[in-house]
Order: C-alpha cells, then structure tokens, then sequence
C-alpha cells in the first residue's frame, strides 16, 4: 500500500510539472538593450608617432594607450545625447632620432573623464602629460570620443609656458 501511494505522488507531481508553460529563459529585449548601453569595452591604441621636438629635432613617440569605455544610460538625458564615461591609461617613451645620450623620456599618466556627446556627434579632448627628465615640453595628445568608441586625432609636443 505504501509503494502504492508513494507511485501515485510521483505519477501525479511529474503531470503537474510536465503541463505547466514553459517559461522563456531568454531576457527581455529591454534588457538586452540596457546591457548593450551599459556595455564596458577596453581596448589598446598603439602609439608610433614621428614627433618634431624643439630640443633634438625629431623625437620619436613608441607605447600605448589603454581606455575603458561605456555609453551611461540615464533617464533624464535627451534621446539625442549620451554621456560616456572613459578612462585612459598612457604609457609610452619618447626616443630621439640621432640616439644622443640622455636620459630616459618616459610619458605615464591616467585620466577619468564624463564628456557628454549626441548621437552622431564627436567630441574633442585635449590631455597634457609630462615627460620625466624634461621641463621644455609636454606631450598633448588630442583624443576623439564618439559613442562607438575613441581614437587619436593629434599628437604632438607643446612647450612649457614660463
């Protein structure tokens, strides 16, 4: 009698279960499309640039970039704008062309910046980074921010205001 009764709960819990609706496990496209806004993308830019240098004539320019990117979805913006949150890491060094002996030029510098840009428009950011061991210039890098991602507009050496 026990079996019995023991077959007959599990006969009955598997026709419960087996006639529910099948829920979808996919997420809802609302979802979808708040992930897609909220997406985070790193990504490298390879730095090779000939760069005129006051101190030794051409100087060349060899490292990377690194820059975290993500579009913040916010309910109180306009449809037509996006802020966009970027974080950039430089590393480079910068090298004369005639090998003179000095010491090392190394450009280091990290930047957290919310720049707010419409949907097809881009928007211009001007970065300053010192170089170790000189005090006549800087590197200004010139970055270009859209909603798809960023590049290097310019690049070049500025003198020190004094």
């Amino acid at each position: 009698m026990k079996t019995f009764f023991v077959t007959l709960v599990a006969f009955s819990l598997a026709l419960i279960i087996g006639c529910q609706e099948n829920m979808l496990n996919e997420p809802s496209d609302a979802s979808l499309l708040k992930q897609k806004d909220n997406l985070v993308t790193t990504s490298n830019i390879k730095l090779a640039y000939d760069l005129r240098d006051p101190l030794v004539g051409i100087s060349q320019l060899s490292g990377k970039v690194t820059y975290t990117f993500q579009v913040i979805t916010d309910a109180m913006n306009p449809m037509a704008l996006n802020r966009v949150a970027i974080h950039i890491n430089l590393d480079a060094e910068l090298n004369d062309m005639y090998g003179m002996m000095h010491l090392e030029w190394r450009i280091q510098g990290r930047s957290n910046d919310v720049v707010t840009v419409s949907e097809e428009g881009i928007v211009l950011i001007d970065k300053w980074y010192s170089i170790t061991n000189r005090s006549d210039v800087v590197l200004l890098v010139q970055y270009l921010v859209t909603t798809n991602g960023i590049g290097i507009s310019n690049v070049s050496l500025a003198p020190l205001e004094k």
